[in-house]
């Protein structure tokens, strides 16, 4: 954890501060005098030093004076001596801030919470400074690497130049005085560069009248200070033009992705509903290739009995040709009874075609209609596996709909209810159907869908049928076509006996 050490001879002000970093999780030490400042020196590395200038002892600047580094000791000056010359020369050692104290200390406490901000940023910007005096190079690099700022200098304008193009910059710090191109040239060739239009630029020059102030402003400049400079004022231009300039580069960059946006808009929503529609269009085909394999299956199953049948009629004709008994009478009878089971198998395969007919019209139907369809596919199947189906069909009202689409997602529900009543061994399985005008409602005596997976049970791909390669699609598909394709609204909730399917459509009927 960083430390802070606070030099202040005051009791109350040393206390208050002391408290409020503690607030801010930082460790902080108490000096109240210069000697038992420098012993907690000795001892420990501070980050920041919060420093009185007038102390019962000495003077705090004779501390300043023996701290090796001031970019790894931060100083910040908290004081009541509003002496200017102090205060430039505390700034040249390259001090934080120098903070005049309050009287009830609240706008020195937020100036000092806000220097501690500020050096939790690794970099606050990075500076190039293109000057052809060492001496003001030293002199910014004293002043702003203790600030966080990274600094880079280059002694004429052309190494000036090249460096800026290889690297990215927050501000530029321009002398107008250079030995081989002067600063207004200078400035012109910046911002011939689309790159550096929005660049701060603070330009330092000897002179500073009127028209070369006014010029320098005008070929690109953001600010002017003349040399020598106040290094107070030029620090806080410094944080002013790198804070205006990221500022400014996040609102650009904002502008730049809604303008893109803007311009894409219909090719991104274009794409995304293409997108969708192909996933939807995937996700029916396998939700179709399932339900083709279950019908296969009711397919065998109703085929099974007559089949059977005729195989036993087709006994019974060899048989009695075998011991010559067969008379036209029997033929008769039996050839009868095989064109009945013939035209049951044909029945049959007329009311599977018609299920996967590929009918995208809209008609007039009701429940009633489309439960009839559907038992004529399950009911057998129902019946074999000894589930009760009850129907309670009230005042049934007709809508416009997909008949097909929601005879499948009904038989779904059904198959899904048959499914849970024999995996979970249920005693009396029973299958509850009721109809009241333009709303079904499918319950049975399973024990329900757990709680946990309720909110899931109509995701894509969500199965719990895993093990008997359910596909996680079938109540997905039921809902697309109940809420997108017919406008109604498909639920499930549980009852203490098992769960509740409920469609409910809206009743317009075209005239």
């Amino acid at each position: 954890m960083d430390k802070i050490l606070i030099i202040e001879d005051s009791t109350t002000i040393n206390k208050i501060i002391y408290k409020k970093l503690t607030e801010l999780s930082f460790e902080a030490h108490q000096a109240f005098t210069l000697k038992s400042a420098k012993e907690l020196l000795k001892n420990n590395n501070y980050k920041l030093i919060i420093l009185d200038l007038h102390l019962p002892d000495g003077e705090g600047i004779e501390l300043i004076a023996n701290i090796q580094s001031l970019s790894k000791t931060k100083v910040v000056i908290l004081t009541s001596d509003q002496s200017n010359d102090s205060r430039e020369e505390l700034f040249e050692y390259g001090i934080l801030d120098y903070i005049i104290k309050d009287k009830n200390l609240t706008y020195s406490i937020i100036e000092i919470t806000k220097i501690i901000h500020s050096l939790e940023q690794t970099s606050k910007g990075n500076v190039l400074i293109i000057d052809d005096s060492k001496f003001i190079c030293k002199q910014v690099k004293t002043m702003l690497e203790p600030r966080n700022y990274t600094l880079k200098s280059a002694y004429t304008a052309r190494d000036g130049l090249d460096t800026l193009m290889q690297n990215d910059f927050d501000l530029l710090i321009l002398d107008m005085e250079l030995p081989d191109i002067h600063g207004i040239k200078v400035l012109e060739l910046i911002r011939r560069h689309n790159k550096f239009l929005y660049l701060p630029i603070i330009v330092l020059s000897g002179t500073s009248t009127p028209e070369i102030i006014r010029t320098t402003l005008k070929s690109g400049a953001n600010d002017f200070l003349k040399k020598p400079f106040i290094f107070e004022e030029f620090v806080l231009k410094v944080d002013l033009w790198i804070d205006y300039f990221k500022k400014e580069k996040t609102i650009q960059d904002k502008t730049f992705e809604l303008e893109f946006i803007n311009k894409n808009l219909e090719k991104i929503v274009y794409e995304e509903v293409e997108k969708n529609r192909k996933k939807d269009k995937m996700m029916f085909q396998q939700s179709r290739q399932a339900q083709m394999g279950e019908m296969i299956s009711m397919i065998a199953h109703q085929w099974r009995q007559p089949l059977n049948a005729i195989s036993a009629a087709n006994s019974v004709i060899k048989q009695k040709s075998r011991i010559n008994k067969l008379n036209p009478t029997t033929v008769s009878e039996v050839t009868s009874k095989i064109n009945t089971y013939v035209e049951h198998l044909s029945s049959t395969i007329d009311d599977f075609r018609d299920f996967f007919k590929p009918n995208k019209d809209i008609k007039k139907t009701n429940f009633e209609v489309i439960l009839s369809k559907t038992l004529v596919l399950i009911e057998s199947s129902l019946k074999n596996k000894k589930i009760t189906l009850i129907k309670d069909i009230k005042n049934t009202q007709n809508f416009m709909a997909y008949e097909n689409e929601l005879v499948q997602v009904v038989l779904n529900i059904l198959k899904n209810a048959e499914d849970i009543l024999l995996d979970t061994k249920t005693k009396n399985p029973t299958i509850k159907i009721s109809l009241d005008k333009t709303k079904i409602t499918i319950k049975d005596n399973g024990g329900g869908v757990p709680e946990k997976i309720l909110n899931q049970i109509f995701d894509p791909y969500f199965s719990t049928k895993t093990k008997k390669n359910g596909t996680g699609l079938g109540l997905y598909m039921s809902k697309i076509i109940v809420e997108e394709h017919c406008n109604g609204k498909l639920d499930i909730t549980n009852s203490k006996d098992g769960a509740i399917f409920s469609i409910e459509l809206p009743n317009k009927v075209d005239k």
